[in-house]
Order: structure tokens, then C-alpha cells, then sequence
């Protein structure tokens, strides 16, 4: 089944070049709230960013750099395919966790069994579709760590900084992965969401 888009869909675009689809797990909306939450906080240490993202709170799961139209509807329709063989997955965000090169600061899991069987599963349908990562190997399932991130390009020195203070006093959030958000880099909103339907 699916449901709408959180924001309208993109305009098709056709002989606009290439476009790079992230196939996205999305969270319940009560995870998503509180996820903003902690954003805030991010926010109120006095990091710049946007009163909302360009995207709904995720974890990247793969993605595939393709032109719009016929082949970005071929993305969209495995989203749909593997989102129709798994069912929602229980999670607790419990780590608050920075990238130090990239200035990333994120917030990440308990380790489980349903995560990476959903990335493994939209990693292998889009390769055996026909297209390689279009993030290279660091999507393989083998190195795929799940992340949220609340903040990026945070300044080396203030990135440690800010990590202790999300940190202290952070209550893990326990929500559930129920859908696949697809997202296009550089865009805005979902251009597919299709909710997690498989049998437990």
C-alpha cells in the first residue's frame, strides 16, 4: 500500500539529466517528532540550520543515479516491491554519534535484525535491477551502518563539543521503521513513500 507524499512530488523533468534516488526507511510519525526534538536542541547550541530539512528524519539505506521518467518509475516500483516483503521494524535510537571529517552529527540504533535485512534487501534489488550504488560500496551491506542525522558541515572543533551536549540528558526514542521514503538529492520531500506491508 502506499500513501501519499509528505511534500508534492517533484515535477518529471523528462531530458533533465540525471537524478541520484535514495531509497529511504522512514519512521513512525511520533519517532519523527521527536527526532525534530532533538534537532532543536542541535539548533539552540547555536548551529545554523533550516527550521525544517529537506527531508523527513531517515536512514539512507541505497540509492541509484538515474534520469527521470521511465527509469526513476523503475526506482520506485522495487521501493514498492521490497516494501511490500517486510514488515514495520522496532527501533531505539540510543547513540548520539558525529562523523568528525564530515561534520555529521547523528543520532544511530540499537543494533537489530530488521534493519539490515531491509537494507540488504533494497541494496541487492536495485543492483540486480541494473544499477550499481550510486554511493559506491560504502552502501554494501557488509559496511552499511544506520544513521539519522540531525546536523551536517559542523565546524571540527565544535563537533565534539556538541555531540557531549546532545548527549547528556538524551532519552533514547523507540518508535518504528513502517515505510521506504524515496528522496532525490538536491530535492525536496518524498517522490514515493510506500508503507512496510510483508507479514511479520
Amino acid at each position: 500500500a502506499t500513501s501519499p507524499p509528505r511534500s508534492p512530488r517533484q515535477p518529471d523533468g523528462r531530458g533533465m539529466g540525471l537524478v541520484t534516488a535514495v531509497v529511504c526507511a522512514a519512521f513512525d510519525a511520533a519517532t519523527e517528532q521527536a527526532v525534530y526534538a532533538v534537532r532543536e536542541r542541535v539548533r539552540a547550541a547555536g548551529i545554523a540550520l533550516p527550521d525544517r530539512p529537506a527531508h523527513r528524519p531517515h536512514f539512507s539505506l541505497a540509492a541509484a543515479r538515474v534520469p527521470r521518467g521511465p527509469e526513476l518509475d523503475r526506482v520506485l516500483a522495487v521501493a514498492a516491491e521490497v516494501a511490500a516483503a517486510h514488515s514495520p521494524v522496532p527501533i531505539a535510537l540510543t547513540e548520539v554519534g558525529r562523523f568528525g571529517r564530515a561534520g555529521v552529527l547523528w543520532l544511530g540504533p540499537v543494533p537489530n535484525s530488521g534493519l539490515p535485512a531491509l537494507q540488504r534487501d533494497v541494496y541487492r534489488s536495485l543492483k540486480r535491477a541494473g544499477w550499481p550504488s550510486a554511493f559506491g560500496e560504502r552502501r554494501a551491506p557488509n559496511l552499511w551502518g544506520p544513521h539519522c542525522t540531525l546536523a551536517t558541515r559542523v565546524p571540527k572543533p565544535e563537533l565534539r563539543e556538541l555531540q557531549a551536549a546532545i548527549a547528556e540528558g538524551f532519552e533514547p526514542i523507540r518508535g518504528i521503521v513502517g515505510a521506504l521514503a524515496t528522496i532525490l538529492v538536491g530535492g525536496r520531500g518524498d517522490v514515493a513513500y510506500h508503507r512496510l506491508t510483508g507479514a511479520p
